[in-house]
């Protein structure tokens, strides 16, 4: 996997969300060693999501700033691990960063500090304004690749969280065009389209040069190209890619399609919706036309189905303010 495509998975496996104060209690006591024991394990256990890595443990006297870095044919990423006793330490500043510029020293093409450590700890101690401040700093930094995540974020590494999944990391554009999976894709990837018609009613459309906008003829023709590209599009995206999908995939994009027009259906449905709610659904359906939706790509689709969730609460929280005011 390329340098940029790891490095973004990791983040996804890294950020699990912001969870309570009071989970972090999770961290009290937990050695040093032991953090960075089950960190190797969490990422031995995405491997299937990382591709061929190796994963090394560095911790020692002379670790300059590492615990673990991950190495691929052409990435090096390590990681630091902040522990509940390295946070009641007076220097737990001073050493992050120490350790921050000794990190230099192994070429690293990004770095993790993970923090792991109570918030606020048994006999009400308090960590919050430490790692709250080390965290600020660290935000200043410039021109170097890092990321820092604090307990709330570190503690769902650590609590025996679901394994991320392949459609999270879709989900949350993890992986780029360019690392799908043949099955995860869609129309946008597929040879484009090309007939007699198609380049006839081209041939009219050109004919308008820049003045397409002002001529109604010319929108008109414009509006019958783009219609007759989605049904070619279509029509190869039927016959000569779906049949090709796994079976179990081919299952999941049709409750996904479904969902999606179903959601749409519900969102019409809403007394709020107008027609500034559909000016706005474009950028809610991925800027996919909407014809177009049983066509696109897997991760597409999970994030259409996704956004019109929100989309619909939202219109049914103002549906309620209607009902309220009248």
């Amino acid at each position: 996997m390329a340098t940029p495509g790891i490095i973004s998975v990791l983040k996804c496996l890294l950020n699990r969300g912001a969870h309570s104060e009071e989970e972090t209690c999770f961290f009290q006591d937990i050695a040093h060693d032991a953090l960075v024991n089950a960190l190797v394990e969490y990422l031995n256990n995405h491997r299937h999501l990382l591709g061929y890595c190796q994963i090394e443990v560095h911790h020692a006297l002379n670790e300059k700033g590492v615990d673990v870095i991950v190495n691929t044919d052409d990435c090096r990423i390590g990681f630091q691990v902040k522990s509940h006793f390295d946070v009641t330490e007076k220097d737990f500043a001073t050493k992050v960063k120490r350790q921050f510029a000794e990190s230099f020293s192994h070429a690293l093409n990004h770095y993790f500090i993970l923090i792991c450590a109570p918030l606020v700890a048994d006999k009400g101690k308090d960590y919050r304004g430490k790692v709250n401040n080390i965290l600020n700093e660290l935000s200043h930094f410039r021109n170097v690749d890092f990321d820092a995540y604090g307990p709330r974020t570190t503690v769902g590494i650590f609590r025996e969280l679901p394994k991320v999944s392949r459609e999270e990391l879709l989900l949350r554009k993890a992986i780029t065009d360019e690392c799908l999976h043949e099955h995860e894709k869609g129309y946008e990837h597929l040879p484009e389209v090309d007939d007699d018609n198609l380049q006839a009613i081209e041939v009219i459309v050109d004919s308008f040069g820049n003045d397409i906008c002002k001529s109604e003829e010319g929108m008109i023709a414009f509006d019958d190209l783009q219609e007759l590209i989605w049904k070619k599009e279509t029509e190869q995206f039927v016959s000569t890619f779906l049949p090709k999908l796994p079976p179990d995939v081919a299952k999941r994009r049709a409750e996904l399609v479904a969902q999606a027009q179903l959601l749409l259906q519900e969102c019409r449905k809403c007394r709020s919706w107008d027609d500034k709610s559909e000016l706005k659904l474009s950028s809610w359906v991925e800027h996919v036309p909407e014809m177009m939706i049983p066509c696109t790509s897997l991760p597409n689709l999970l994030r259409i189905v996704n956004n019109l969730k929100e989309y619909l609460e939202i219109h049914r929280r103002m549906d309620e303010e209607l009902e309220e005011t009248s």
